[in-house]
């Protein structure tokens, strides 16, 4: 066990013996003094209450003594009525007042040997029934005079008792705090020496260890316990020692592990530069071997946006794992890393916190990859529902177009006999009117007819004017719906040998896709809602051919999605109304044509689409 020597014996006491020992006489101390000091109160506030007993024993006296002085001198007995009942009280209160333990028996022996209250009781019932003589007045002065003195002289002695027993008491706490106070610093001296002086020099040379200006702390030779935690002390610095040269082991062989996978490591100091930055990621980033060194570490590392902005790097320690992006040299050269950041304190360096990370630049890349092949094939899926959707739309609008185109051919027949025999002439102008409104019908049914062969129709030589109005006839009653004009100028085109189903076909993707920029933009009526449709005959790679712009003034592209705009799944429009294959189908198209589709537009402003095709192959 661990001991030490006390000065002047040859024995030794267990420290913690002595501890406990110093605990109880010190308990026992403060019990002894708060057990004094309650005595002392409850002496002092029995004698007090004694005392004042008295003094109202003196109080009730004089009143007596005044009645009875003025009865004697006035010659009036009957003032001296009920002054017996007063008598008795203050010998009953005289009573209790003897009859407490703070006055001491000979006090109380000496009163009631000096005083007659029972006499004096007689008296003064004598007088109130009338029966009293001339001297039983002189004999009640005798006894009140004498009663006064007594009590005067009872209360000075009962107050001077109780002084003196108090400042007894004190005398005997004030020397029972000495001698507790005495021990009290025997004690911490004796501690003082033997312990707390050791204890401040192990402190002192733990100290100048941590600062590196001993290699260990000196052990003492007056406190075992001291010694004994000094040589603890000297065997946790010899193994921190081990354990950093560990460390820096590890250190190293984490590191080139983490370069060999093409990832990062980095250490920082508390002012937040770089110590060190694997020599692999500064050459991906573009900078030179040791560029990074001294540099700060948000010259580098960009921290995820919802951290914002992190001025001290310590912040991002203990988070977990966290995408940052690294800033290269080069904005090429900028990679992303999922790294994380831990404060490490080593006694050899001043790096403050350590990086370990992974480059998931390629890993990032080919997840957006796959999520836009994701969502292409969702859309694809789509298209194909739709599609099918479509088909037998179109199927079916074909049957009911066939039996419109019936209906409407018999209305024409039957209205123009009504009209070849008709006289009136207003009935024959009604007639006319039901004759042009059947030609419509009859009109429509056949556009539908038309575009529901698709490829099936033979290639023919086409007025290509006729297939842009078939196609804005079956666009006309959405358009009128949404309150869209259309500027057509067509006139100088050429007819050209195509498919009319399939050249229809891709004006109406285009035309459909007009509709919904134009809407998207404007929701309802405006005179902005406009397409221009304009065409003319063109050279191509010095061949003739024709060009067909179709411009609309809705939302347009933005400049980034230009390039994918004609891929299928892209779309500007909620999923209801389209599922992002309207381009992308006409450019399908216009190239089983033998022409080609392209785009020009500004954003918010303008989109126009330009088809062009030879006109001989």
């Amino acid at each position: 066990m661990c001991c030490f020597e006390v000065s002047g014996m040859a024995d030794t006491f267990p420290l913690k013996k002595i501890v406990y020992s110093f605990y109880l006489v010190v308990s026992l101390a403060l019990v002894l003094l708060l057990f004094m000091g309650v005595r002392q109160s409850q002496l002092y506030q029995a004698q007090v209450g004694v005392i004042e007993h008295a003094e109202k024993l003196l109080f009730q006296f004089s009143i007596i003594r005044e009645h009875v002085g003025i009865a004697l001198m006035e010659g009036d007995k009957a003032s001296l009525q009920g002054l017996s009942k007063e008598m008795e009280t203050l010998s009953y209160n005289l009573t209790k007042v003897l009859d407490t333990r703070q006055i001491g028996e000979e006090f109380k022996l000496s009163l009631a040997n000096s005083i007659d209250l029972p006499g004096i009781i007689l008296l003064l019932r004598s007088m109130e029934s009338g029966e009293a003589e001339r001297e039983d007045y002189r004999r009640l002065s005798r006894e009140i005079r004498t009663l006064g003195e007594r009590l005067m002289l009872f209360d000075r002695v009962l107050v001077n008792s109780s002084r003196q027993r108090l400042i007894g008491f004190q005398n005997l706490v004030i020397g029972a705090s000495a001698l507790a106070v005495s021990m009290l610093v025997g004690i911490l001296i004796l501690f003082h020496r033997r312990l707390l002086i050791p204890l401040w020099r192990l402190v002192d040379d733990a100290d100048r260890l941590l600062a590196g200006e001993v290699a260990e702390v000196a052990v003492s030779e007056v406190c075992k316990e001291a010694a004994v935690l000094g040589e603890i002390i000297n065997e946790q610095q010899d193994l921190k020692e081990a354990v950093a040269i560990r460390l820096q082991k590890c250190r190293r062989i984490s590191g080139e592990m983490v370069a060999s996978l093409g990832g990062i490591w980095a250490e920082i100091d508390e002012n937040g530069n770089f110590c060190h930055v694997n020599q692999e990621m500064e050459v991906a980033c573009g900078y030179p071997e040791g560029g990074l060194a001294g540099k700060k570490w948000h010259s580098f590392f960009q921290p995820p946006d919802e951290y914002g902005q992190v001025t001290d790097i310590r912040d991002l320690a203990d988070r977990g794992a966290m995408e940052f992006t690294l800033l290269g040299a080069e904005p090429q050269c900028s990679r992303v890393v999922r790294a994380v950041f831990m404060v490490s304190q080593c006694a050899e360096d001043n790096c403050l916190v350590r990086c370990f990370g992974y480059d998931i630049t390629a890993d990032k890349t080919n997840i957006k990859a796959l999520q836009k092949d994701l969502a292409n094939e969702k859309n694809r899926k789509k298209e194909l529902v739709r599609v099918s959707q479509l088909t037998a739309i179109g199927e079916l609008a074909c049957g009911v177009a066939h039996e419109v185109s019936s209906v409407g051919n018999g209305i024409i027949n039957f209205a123009q006999l009504l009209a070849d025999i008709e006289e009136d002439e207003r009935s024959i102008d009604i007639l006319h009117k039901i004759i042009n409104q059947g030609d419509k019908i009859t009109g429509l049914a056949s556009n539908l007819l038309a575009y529901g062969q698709g490829d099936t129709a033979a290639r023919e030589m086409v007025a290509i004017t006729n297939v842009i109005s078939n196609a804005l006839a079956l666009m006309a009653p959405l358009y009128k719906q949404d309150g869209i004009q259309v500027e057509l100028d067509v006139a100088h085109l050429p007819d050209w040998h195509c498919q009319a189903g399939q050249m229809q076909q891709l004006l109406l993707c285009i035309l459909i896709n007009c509709r919904q920029a134009l809407n998207s933009r404007y929701a309802n009526h405006n005179e902005m809602k406009l397409i221009e449709i304009y065409g003319q005959a063109a050279l191509l790679d010095g061949r003739q051919g024709l060009e067909i712009d179709i411009k609309d003034y809705g939302i347009g592209i933005a400049a980034e999605d230009l390039d994918q705009v004609m891929e299928p799944g892209f779309a500007k429009w909620p999923e209801i109304t389209s599922a992002g294959m309207g381009l992308f189908i006409g450019r399908d198209i216009a190239e089983s044509l033998g022409g080609s589709l392209s785009l020009e537009s500004k954003e918010g402003r303008y989109t126009t689409v330009r088809m062009a095709f030879p006109l001989k192959k």
